[in-house]
């Protein structure tokens, strides 16, 4: 029996799974493809997600959802948001419930709303003290090139949060834990939007200064969103999980969701989802909806909501400066 099961072989699954083979645990890796999970057990490598890596002998790979759910105990989801629902749904005749949850999605579902852990609570009725998130500034291809790491797990249970920590924890992966899960779990799905903002504002070459004007209009904007509609703490935005994140994607290119908005300040909007997972995506429309909802003004998520819809980049940044200029003369 391994000790833990990996939900996914992208580049964070493949990082994660590596992370803790690395750490000396045994994990299973579940694959959606036949291909990739040959590719993993016979070569060691996944080419396609995280080319040149070579896993250790202690990861295997399946496409077998309920071998699987039945082989670990510890379960670490690594999938786009967009089909996390779909898993449950398939994981629910199959998984115990002893078994522990690490989320390290960074997104939300965009039919019920509902984070990640939301889910797992509903649909395959896993109880809240045994659910933790990560977020925190964490690069896949940065982790398994052990590049000096921070991140952080939420978690309603210390006990369930150290149990992750404990496993993921080495001398360049660092890992904090706290109580405020929603704070964490906020913290991954807010950044996306920030992401996407500054790589529209950056596409479109307005420059540095409003660069340094959107950022920190928007960390406000994400701060009224997370305290007030999640509950979340201050010292949780404040942290890791969302500022440091958001400094990390909203300004490098291996953020996807920046690219996204270099990609959509051309007006180029209708990438394949399963090409092109960005999670800023769904997270922009679900935001909006709830801040609309408690009447928050949120005029850089409605920017990025705009853009993704079809509207001109120009026009939509006009719109959107119009609010900044009315908001700064209250």
């Amino acid at each position: 029996m391994s000790e833990f099961t990996v939900f996914g072989a992208g580049a964070m699954g493949t990082a994660m799974s590596h992370l803790l083979a690395c750490n000396g645990h045994d994990v299973f890796m579940w694959a959606r493809r036949k291909e990739i999970a040959d590719q993993i057990n016979r070569k060691r490598e996944n080419a396609e997600y995280m080319p040149t890596l070579i896993l250790p002998e202690n990861v295997r790979a399946t496409t077998s959802l309920e071998e699987c759910a039945t082989t670990a105990r510890r379960m670490i989801i690594a999938i786009p948001s967009h089909a996390v629902n779909e898993l449950c749904t398939k994981l629910s005749k199959h998984v115990s419930s002893n078994a522990y949850w690490l989320s390290v999605v960074k997104g939300m579902d965009t039919r019920t709303k509902c984070t990640i852990s939301e889910l797992l609570h509903n649909k395959i009725s896993v109880k809240k003290d045994r659910v933790a998130t990560l977020s925190g500034p964490n690069f896949a291809i940065e982790i398994v090139n052990k590049i000096p790491t921070v991140a952080v797990i939420g978690s309603q249970c210390n006990s369930t949060a150290s149990l992750f920590k404990r496993s993921l924890t080495n001398n360049y992966f660092l890992i904090t834990t706290t109580n405020d899960l929603s704070g964490v779990e906020i913290s991954g799905i807010l950044k996306n939007i920030g992401a996407i903002a500054l790589g529209i504002v950056d596409g479109l070459n307005f420059g540095d200064n409003t660069r340094g004007a959107i950022f920190p209009i928007f960390i406000k904007e994400a701060f009224e969103i997370g305290t007030k509609i999640f509950g979340a703490e201050q010292y949780t935005l404040l942290g890791p999980a969302f500022l440091g994140d958001i400094i990390t994607t909203a300004f490098s290119d291996k953020s996807r969701n920046r690219v996204l908005g270099l990609i959509a300040s051309k007006r180029i909007t209708n990438l394949p989802i399963h090409t092109f997972v960005a999670e800023g995506r769904n997270n922009a429309e679900i935001i909006r909806s709830l801040a609309k909802s408690r009447k928050i003004k949120i005029p850089i998520t409605e920017f990025v909501y705009s853009v993704l819809n079809g509207t001109k980049p120009f026009i939509a940044f006009d719109s959107m400066w119009k609010q900044i200029r009315e908001l700064t003369t209250l």
